[in-house]
């Protein structure tokens, strides 16, 4: 493995709330992105960035405007050491949706 290729394998990925909040995370290129989105949801809800009522299930994980396959690895996916990803909700509502709609 050379060394740019070991760059990649190491390092953190940040990871914005709908937002705009970051979150920085260690990178694991093997690791799902169900499960890096999981982790993520769970530190989001708990800094008050995500609702604590809504399941992981709720949300996908964007790269550029990619929205990534949760059974995938990060690396499959395209995901590198430095990237940023985005959570974004699977389910954008609309105006019957909203809160306080009649």
């Amino acid at each position: 493995m050379s060394e740019h290729d070991a760059d990649h394998q190491h390092g953190d990925i940040t990871i914005l709330a709908p937002n705009g909040f970051p979150l920085n995370e260690p990178y694991h290129p093997q690791q799902t992105v169900a499960i890096t989105l999981d982790h993520a949801a769970k530190k989001f809800q708990a800094e008050h960035q995500l609702d604590p009522n809504v399941s992981a299930d709720a949300y996908n994980l964007v790269l550029g405007e990619t929205t990534l396959e949760s059974s995938l690895t990060l690396a499959a996916s395209g995901v590198t050491s430095g990237s940023v990803l985005k959570i974004r909700a699977k389910k954008i509502p609309s105006d019957g949706d909203a809160p306080g709609a009649f």
